[in-house]
C-alpha cells in the first residue's frame, strides 16, 4: 500500500450530471462551451439513458435525465463541492457566456495560485468553475491531448 503502480496511467474520464431535459442540457453545454454529442445510449423502448458531450478532445461530461430534485445540502457537507472547466481567457468566456443570460454567481477573481476564476450554475444548478491559468501559475500544465 502506499506505493506508486507500474506503468499506470490515471486521468479523470468525466463528470456525470443527472439533469431535468437531457435536449437542452446538451444544448446548453454547445452553446456555453462548444460541446458535442459523442455519444448516446438508449434503454431498449428507445428512450435515452445517457450521452456523453465531449468538451476537447478525451473530456467529457456523462449526462443522464430523468433528474427531478435537488439534494438538500446540509452545514459544511463532504463530498463534491464543484466541477472546475479550464479556459484560455475568463473575461472572453464570461461575456461570450452573458450573451447566453449566464452570470457567475459571485465577482470573478483570482485565486491563491494566481490564476482566474468564476463560477456559474448550468440549468439544472450544478456548479461549475470556470478557471483561467496563467504559466507561471504552480497549477499550470500545458494541454497535452490524451490521445
Amino acid at each position: 500500500m502506499g506505493g506508486q503502480r507500474e506503468s499506470t496511467t490515471v486521468r479523470l474520464g468525466h463528470v456525470a450530471f443527472r439533469v431535468r431535459d437531457l435536449e437542452a442540457s446538451i444544448a446548453w453545454y454547445a452553446a456555453a462551451f462548444g460541446a458535442r454529442e459523442a455519444f448516446r445510449a438508449n434503454r431498449d423502448d428507445g428512450t435515452p439513458q445517457l450521452v456523453y458531450i465531449e468538451l476537447v478532445p478525451g473530456q467529457f461530461i456523462e449526462l443522464f435525465p430523468g433528474g427531478r430534485n435537488r439534494p438538500t445540502e446540509p452545514a459544511e457537507p463532504l463530498g463534491y463541492a464543484h466541477t472546475c472547466l479550464l479556459v484560455d481567457d475568463l473575461t472572453a468566456t464570461l461575456a461570450h457566456l452573458a450573451t447566453l443570460g449566464v452570470t457567475p454567481t459571485a465577482p470573478p477573481r483570482a485565486g491563491r495560485a494566481a490564476q482566474q476564476l468564476a463560477f456559474i450554475t448550468d440549468p439544472d444548478g450544478n456548479s461549475l468553475e470556470l478557471m483561467a491559468i496563467p504559466p507561471g501559475s504552480p497549477i499550470y500544465r500545458p494541454f497535452a491531448d490524451p490521445a
